[in-house]
Parts: structure tokens; sequence; C-alpha cells
């Protein structure tokens, strides 16, 4: 700990020592610090849920306290202390029409570190938060939206992604099998205003990372590329469109071992808006402090007045090499889709949303890559998709800074059903004929008894928040969920392994004094 805190002195030693007389430090350090109280299910204690509730405690939150509507936009779950750290530089080159600008975009995570069965303690997460170098050639009298621009990621190209809601883009480090991180690449784009407020872009990039290749046991270089296109049809109409090919290594499965693992897709988006400008996904954004580039993760909410509305549909299909299961020593090709609709709207001092999605399972497990993993699924394999809708309003009190709102959904999760028995040469009756599966998320399962049916699960949450000056306020949450699709395997009298319903009310709440700035 004692290291981690004097490089961390030194970050912000740097970032400090960086910002010129007069500015804010806020321009430079983007911070969330966050105090959560909070527990996951009152109604049941430790032991009887998967993961099992602690009960009321201050510090981190389970995965339960996040619905399946919530952070659609974001990879953060909103209860994290980080920090954005950026050291920034933009000037103009010694050749007229030419801008080169730098940043140096590190995020710090502040969690809790599980070190063993009861222990925490507490971890300075340091990472890139995708830095680049870039490079801008606008020709005499056009303007700062326009030009040609060349981006390169020196350590992480992460949010140079396909897609345009978090939750369902693709591309990033992690299409690569066992990348998380360390994925360099670059970015070629030209943007123009065919008139005011309408533009027209295009763009093409590619990445590269080192796998391991199975079959010769030696590390090689796979690579992405990406391209997209996008064009303000009307000043309230947009249309883009992104696609992308990729070498994921190779198949490690006997089968087909050394066979290349090859990823392709596209996506689409049309976007109307009326009243107020098309925002990005938070995650999609590069730290900048250029003040004529403002881009902040946790600036507060804007109520100019009167009406305005942001309705965005898109859609991805993708397609990439797995091994065959029906055939030995083949090769399949495994299809994967997914859509989304999401409509926010805001009259006055109300806000209103509803948000809409469609994964099939083989979108979910993409990244993996499969399910299991390198395999497609097998022939007479049932498959069900992940499907959700939610609708939720909020409404500002001015003078008391108070906003309560309600959000409620209903999901029904990815599931995959195939005849089989488990347990060993003598399963138990509950382990015996067809078994449904279900996925929550990616890598992220519940096995369901023999003759279950997968339920629907609904969620409804109330919040609040009061803000109690620019920066610092109280935000509360309390959510109830219904999900009969939860169990667990416990061992029986004689020591065999059986599946176990839990709870299916879960009843949770969060409570946090949160700081931005």
């Amino acid at each position: 700990m004692p290291s981690i805190c004097r490089r961390l002195a030194v970050a912000v030693a740097l970032v400090a020592a960086s910002v010129p007389m007069g500015a804010r430090a806020g321009d430079f350090v983007d911070t969330r610090v966050t105090l959560l109280f909070t527990d996951d299910n009152v109604l049941a204690g430790p032991g009887e849920t998967t993961p099992s509730n602690p009960g009321a405690r201050f510090g981190s939150a389970n995965s339960t306290n996040t619905q399946f509507y919530d952070n659609f936009n974001t990879k953060y779950s909103g209860f994290e202390s980080l920090s954005n750290l950026v050291l920034y530089k933009k000037a103009p080159a010694f050749f007229e029409g030419l801008t080169t600008e730098a940043a140096l975009a590190l995020n710090l995570l502040v969690s809790r570190e599980k070190t063993s069965s009861a222990d925490f303690n507490n971890a300075v997460l340091l990472s890139d938060a995708s830095s680049y170098v870039s490079l801008k050639y606008t020709p005499k009298g056009w303007n700062e939206r326009e030009g040609v621009t060349l981006t390169g990621f020196p350590l992480s190209a992460d949010r140079f992604r396909l897609g345009y809601a978090y939750k369902i883009s693709w591309g990033g480090s992690e299409m690569f099998p066992g990348r998380s991180g360390a994925v360099p690449g670059a970015k070629l784009q030209y943007a123009q205003e065919l008139a005011p407020d309408q533009l027209v872009y295009g763009y093409v990039g590619m990445k590269s990372t080192i796998i391991l290749n199975d079959e010769i046991h030696e590390q090689e270089a796979n690579y992405g590329v990406l391209a997209g296109a996008g064009v303000d049809i009307t000043r309230w109409l947009r249309f883009d469109l992104s696609g992308g090919w990729f070498m994921k290594g190779v198949n490690p499965q006997t089968s087909v071992l050394g066979a290349p693992v090859r990823a392709r897709g596209l996506s689409s988006q049309l976007v109307y808006h009326h009243g107020a400008p098309v925002g990005s996904s938070v995650d999609f954004a590069l730290y900048k402090n250029d003040p004529d580039l403002p881009t902040r993760l946790f600036k507060p909410e804007a109520y100019p007045g009167g009406f305005s509305m942001t309705a965005a549909l898109e859609g991805s299909y993708l397609e990439q090499t797995l091994a065959d299961p029906d055939v030995f020593g083949q090769t399949t090709v495994q299809s994967a889709f997914a859509s989304a609709l999401q409509l926010r709207a805001k009259y006055d001092f109300w806000r209103f949303n509803v948000l809409a999605l469609v994964r099939s399972l083989s979108f979910v497990q993409f990244n993996v890559p499969g399910f299991p993993p390198f395999v497609d699924f097998p022939e007479g394999t049932e498959l069900g998709d992940e499907k959700f809708i939610a609708v939720g309003f909020d409404y500002y009190f001015e003078r008391l800074h108070l906003t309560p709102g309600l959000v409620g959904g209903v999901q029904m999760p990815a599931t995959y059903s195939s005849s089989g028995d488990l347990g060993g040469n003598n399963p138990p009756p509950a382990n015996q004929g067809q078994r449904t599966v279900v996925v929550r998320d990616v890598n992220t399962f519940v096995i369901l008894p023999s003759g279950a049916d997968v339920s629907l699960i609904y969620s409804i949450k109330g919040t609040m928040r009061w803000d109690l000056s620019e920066y610092f306020a109280v935000i509360g949450e309390l959510f109830y969920n219904r999900d009969n699709n939860r169990y667990t395997f416990k061992d029986d009298a004689i020591g065999v392994s059986q599946p176990t319903r839990e709870k299916a009310d879960i009843l949770g709440f969060n409570m946090m004094l949160q700081a931005r700035f």
C-alpha cells in the first residue's frame, strides 16, 4: 500500500503541476467519491442466496444491487469511488492547418479487494483510459468540427468500439480472447458539415494484440479492422453504420486445434432528436480538457425548460467461426444479433425514458467466444434470447434540489436447453432429462432442475437524489425484484448435489453520499 500511495501522490502532483493559473482542478480531475451503505436483500441472510448477502453494511455492493436496466450506457455501476486523471496538451503545428494534440488518460478505481474468505483490503487499481496522440488537418475556412484526424492509442484502444449503446457495443479489447486492456490501435477519421448542425463523417481503423497460438505454442499477432460512417440526414435525424473484422487467435479445441477463429459484423443506428443534442456513451468519450471540446463524465443534469426528446434505434449482426460439435474436425459459422431502443424525453423538470433490448445468447457469449468456449451450439439445442423492457420517470424540485423517481421493468433472460444427465452414472431425478440453463450475463449461469421452465423477472426501483451543493449529493435507491429462476446446488443427506430453489423475492436498498468534481 505505501508504494501505491506514493505512485498516486506522484500522479496527482503531475496533474496539479500541469494546471495553468486560473484553471479549475475539476477540468483536469474528473472524480467521484462514494460512501455506500447497502443491503442486497433484507429478506435473506448470509448463505441463503447466491451470491451470499452479508447483510446491511458500508462498502462494496454485490452484482444483485444493479438491475438489468441499469447502466445501459456505461460500464460503471455508479457505486464506485474513481477518478480520471488527465495530462493534456493541444497546440498548432508549424504547418498551416495542422493541429497536434495528446492526452495521457488514467483511470483510478478505488475498490475493496477480497484477499481471503473473510478479509478485504482497499485496492487502488490504475489503468489506461485510452490515452492518445492525435494529428488533425483542418482546411482553410473549415470549422473546429471538420477536418481529417489521425488518432493513435498507444496503450489501449478499448474505447474505439463498434455499436452505439455501451451494453451492446463490440470490438473492444475483450473481443480478443484473454485480452482485457492492452490492445493498442489507430483511427483515421474525416468529418465535414453539410449545413449548420448537419455533419457527415467516416472513419477506418485498426487494432492489434498478441495471443498465444495453442497449436505451435508461440505468441502470434492478431488484428482487428474497424470502419464506420454517419450522416445527419436533417438537423433532427441521423444515421450511422459501422462494421469490423477481427482475428481472434486459433481454436484450442482438440478436434479443430489450430483452426483460425475469425469474427465479423455490422451495426447501424437511426437517431431522432428534438430540442437537445444527441449524446454518446460516456465510456466512448476521450477525456479532453480543451475548453472547446468539453467532456465531463459526471456533469450535472441541465433543465433548460421546454420539451426535448431523443429516440435511438440500433441493431448489430455478428458472425464468428467456432468448432462444429456435431461434425468432428469441422468448423462452422455462428451468428449473433442484438438490438435496442432508447427513448429519452424531458419536459421542463420532468424526465421520461423507455429502454428495450433483445440479445441472442450467442451475442451475450460472443467475446468468450461461444458456450462452451470456442464451440457452437449442438444440433437440437433450444436457445432463448434475452429480452427486456423498462420504463422510468423522475421530477426535479428546483427549490429543494430534490429529484425523486421510479423505474420498473420485466426481463426474459437468455436460455440454453439441451438433453443430458448431470450427477454421474446414477443421477437423481432432478438432474435427469432436458435441462435449461439461464444465462444472466457473460459466463453467469443458473442451472434449472429438470422440467423447470424459465420465468419472467420483474423489477421495480424507487430513486431519490438530493443535491446539497453543485458537487455533493445524497442518493437513495429502494428496489424489489421477483425472480423464480434462482437456484443453487446443495448436498443432500447422502452427499448428492441437488438443485435447491432460493427465495424469489429480493428487497434491497442503496444509500450513498457522493461527491463529484
